[in-house]
């Protein structure tokens, strides 16, 4: 059985999990971490589906890929 694998990556760090969701909350919470402008990417099946950076004002913006 293939597992399905989540990475979240950034510059100084990877990650992985097994559930989207909490790919999500692990690239949230390093963007919250990180310095504005860096972004994160949360990858599937060797494709980045989803990427988030910190905004000026402590925001974050956070688009999907297709």
């Amino acid at each position: 059985m293939i597992r399905e694998t989540w990475c979240i990556i950034s510059e100084n760090s990877f990650d992985e999990t097994d559930h989207f969701n909490d790919a999500l909350r692990i690239a949230r919470t390093l963007v919250l971490e990180g310095q504005t402008g860096e972004p994160i990417c949360i990858e599937h099946r060797g494709r980045v589906i989803r990427q988030m950076v910190l905004l000026p004002g402590g925001n974050i913006a956070e688009q999907e890929i297709e």
